[in-house]
């Protein structure tokens, strides 16, 4: 089975993601996808994460995107606007997470994968939110960010996914027809979250 699970910013995607491989005894793709991509283009991660457009700023990697079929579909940029390095690093990064899907069994976090892997068979794709207070809480209690700062991180992490995917895919980032579960971290917490994505994937078995 794969698990694709996409986020808002101070959703708590990481813990939810890591709980659920956990559980399911799946391995995790996440922040070392940027490592393996840069070892075969000859780069540095920083250079392919700088151009990945998904990458989880250090908040979110410790606060614990390829989204898919949303039916709205929003023109990319022209092809002379596309700098080849970018293609490169899109091009690999979508070939390692199809390598981490092929093998099965894992949760893949974000790089927008339930667009990449798009009707592949034994797929459940998840989609975490929670209201801004709860995220601005959470963000604030473990970073030591005013409220202000948080709500700013917030905005500006969601709007870098979302202009991703409608740049990039063409679609909607956070649509609900573009997922199979979506769950409020801040109704379930993190061990109900997972206890959902956990139980969706054996009913799909």
């Amino acid at each position: 089975m794969i698990v694709t699970i996409s986020r808002e910013y101070g959703a708590a995607g990481l813990a939810v993601a890591d709980g659920t491989a956990q559980a399911l005894g799946y391995r995790l793709l996440t922040d070392d996808l940027p490592a393996a991509v840069a070892a075969r283009l000859g780069t540095s991660r920083e250079a392919v994460a700088a151009r990945a457009g998904a990458e989880a700023p250090l908040a979110e990697r410790v606060l614990g995107g390829l989204e898919a079929g949303s039916p709205e579909s929003i023109a990319g940029p022209p092809a002379s606007a596309i700098d080849p390095f970018d293609e490169d690093v899109r091009r690999e990064l979508e070939r390692s997470v199809r390598e981490a899907a092929a093998a099965g069994d894992v949760v893949i976090l974000g790089r927008m994968a339930s667009v990449v892997l798009a009707g592949s068979p034994g797929m459940i794709r998840v989609f975490l939110t929670a209201p801004r207070a709860w995220r601005i809480e959470r963000v604030c209690e473990t970073f030591g960010f005013t409220p202000q700062r948080a709500n700013a991180e917030i905005d500006r992490v969601d709007a870098r996914r979302r202009n991703y995917a409608r740049a990039r895919f063409g679609v909607v980032w956070g649509s609900p027809d573009g997922y199979d579960l979506v769950v409020d971290t801040s109704r379930f917490g993190i061990e109900g979250a997972v206890s959902l994505i956990v139980a969706a994937v054996q009913h799909a078995l």
